[in-house]
């Protein structure tokens, strides 16, 4: 009987640890604006690979990428928002603006219709990027963080694993 009752504590404790512990959510950044210079208009439509994008979902990724980074935190598989330092995609140049130096402060995010990226599970990374330089300490006139607006680009048609920016 004692053997039985210390089988069954045995048995009882090892289900008890293979139960999942509860994953600690990560929240969101705080939404804090941002001042995108050289932004689209917010209501203005852009086609990138097979999507159409609106100024807005561009000014929020954005905005996103930059709060992230301000708080030291990524979302994703692919730890976004990470830097771009070159203008060479898989053999295909990139063309930034004079704004947008290939440096380490050069980033892209990726672009979701109607809302933002925020990593997860399930949450699978669109082909298209906005790609933003933020130079941590730089401040617009409306006193929020500058923001430069690079472009944007896509997957879709460009070599394998690599960009092309968008028009």
């Amino acid at each position: 009987m004692k053997f039985f009752t210390a089988a069954t504590i045995l048995l009882l404790s090892s289900i008890a640890n293979a139960v999942p512990t509860e994953l600690e959510i990560r929240a969101d950044p705080p939404n804090s604006p941002v001042h995108l210079k050289n932004g689209p208009a917010q209501s203005k439509s852009f086609k990138c690979g097979k999507k159409t994008y609106k100024g807005r979902d561009i000014y929020m990724a954005a905005q996103y990428g930059v709060n992230l980074a301000s708080i030291g935190e990524v979302r994703g598989k692919g730890k976004y928002p990470h830097s771009i330092e070159h203008n060479d995609s898989k053999g295909h140049h990139l063309s930034f603006p004079a704004d947008c130096p290939a440096d380490k402060y050069r980033k892209e995010y990726p672009l979701k219709v109607g809302g933002v990226f925020n990593g997860g599970k399930n949450s699978k990374p669109s082909q298209e990027r906005v790609v933003y330089y933020e130079e941590p300490g730089e401040i617009g006139t409306d006193g929020h963080p500058l923001v430069y607006y690079c472009g944007i680009m896509t997957h879709e048609g460009a070599p394998t694993g690599g960009f092309k920016l968008c028009k």
